[in-house]
């Protein structure tokens, strides 16, 4: 699931060190030859996705390209461009899918919509989109100019996704679905493969979630620094809380379970998490937003780096380890969703933060190994 594939990279190399950096196409008989493929000789696809709708072209060149794809074309007109001469190039679904879904979102082609899990920056997100093109003016989620022909509710049925992505691209480039409530059908039922589509999930801590309160939760157990033990405790029982995330991306909404939530609730809310375009860590957030403008061509505002500042963590805001522990204990489907989606992020966090902090320790030896300096009039360094 790498960004970049080093491994087809390397082989690439090699190809080019031995052939004089041509790719070779064979053909059945083992001749070389310029080939049309049929999708269904080589590749699987699901339902309406299917093979017998596509066609794999390899060039003269050997070079991946991606047709333009205008008007309202489903699925079932694209045509694929892929090379397939060997294992490492045969096509990858995911892989390719993606690649067409960002390509077509370049072209005007394709919807960028962020599935927002209610306190994952989902704000934040709106707000950096808005600089790119239009969006719906109430929280990215709707607005006045939404096209009649386009249903409000969310998530849409597998059918209706490409025509309402084609439609709603017509006026906007960005919408966001939030879900505070658990969704009326399940998310895995949207045709989070058609490529007319770029999907988005901002993943967050989710004890830091458990934290970030709103109105409701200030009226029900007060402000944090005011609260009691007792309220602490009220607050950590509070079950419409539990397991937030798979709650909302589980078709049985398996996560209120809480701690009994078993290992198939798990892997459900992985297998939702799998079909996304991308997947962003709220820890470095901006960074994850310049990473996807880069992915899909567009610029944004310079902002802070969200990486590698220092917060208070949520075992010192509860302050109390049986209260946390408690809090984790419930929760820890949703903390174990939460660290495997770190691996498919676009951006590492963890290897930003580790990076600032190795740059920090440089910074103090710079800083340290000054002491013994002496300017040229012989003044002490530390002085100046």
């Amino acid at each position: 699931l790498s960004l970049v594939n080093c491994s087809a990279l390397e082989d690439e190399n090699s190809d080019s060190a031995g052939n004089g950096g041509g790719h070779e196409f064979v053909d059945e008989n083992g001749t070389d030859d310029d080939i049309f493929t049929s999708f269904n000789e080589t590749h699987d696809f699901d339902d309406e996705f299917s093979a017998e709708d596509y066609s794999v072209y390899n060039n003269e060149t050997g070079s991946k390209e991606t047709p333009d794809l205008v008007g309202e074309k489903s699925s079932q007109d694209i045509i694929l461009v892929t090379n397939n001469n060997t294992d490492n190039n045969r096509f990858n679904n995911h892989e390719d899918v993606r690649l067409l879904q960002i390509e077509n979102y370049k072209k005007g082609n394709a919807l960028l919509l962020n599935i927002h899990i209610t306190h994952h920056a989902g704000t934040t997100f709106c707000a950096a989109m808005k600089h790119v093109g239009n969006t719906p003016e109430h929280a990215c989620n709707n607005g006045d100019d939404w096209p009649d022909s386009v249903t409000q509710h969310r998530p849409w049925e597998y059918n209706e996704t490409d025509r309402n992505a084609i439609e709603l691209r017509k006026v906007y480039h960005f919408i966001s679905w939030e879900f505070g409530i658990i969704p009326p059908i399940p998310l895995e039922n949207v045709n989070w493969e058609s490529p007319h589509l770029v999907s988005v999930i901002v993943m967050k801590d989710p004890i830091d979630r458990r934290l970030s309160g709103d109105g409701t939760i200030l009226k029900m157990f007060g402000k944090e620094k005011y609260r009691s033990e007792e309220q602490w405790w009220e607050f950590a029982e509070y079950d419409g809380s539990i397991n937030f995330m798979l709650t909302r991306l589980t078709p049985d909404h398996c996560g209120e379970d809480g701690e009994n939530a078993t290992d198939t609730c798990l892997e459900q809310g992985k297998d939702l998490l799998r079909r996304f375009t991308y997947i962003l860590d709220v820890r470095c957030i901006d960074e994850g937003l310049e990473a996807l403008a880069g992915e899909l061509g567009f610029s944004l505002p310079a902002v802070g780096k969200s990486s590698g500042k220092t917060s208070v963590t949520a075992r010192e805001r509860i302050g109390n380890d049986d209260i946390y522990d408690f809090i984790v204990e419930r929760n820890r489907r949703d903390l174990e969703l939460y660290e495997w989606s770190k691996s498919l992020s676009l951006v590492n966090c963890s290897a930003l933060e580790e990076e600032l902090f190795d740059d920090d320790d440089d910074n103090n030896d710079i800083i340290n190994n000054d002491d013994d300096f002496n300017d040229s009039a012989g003044n002490d360094g530390n002085v100046l």
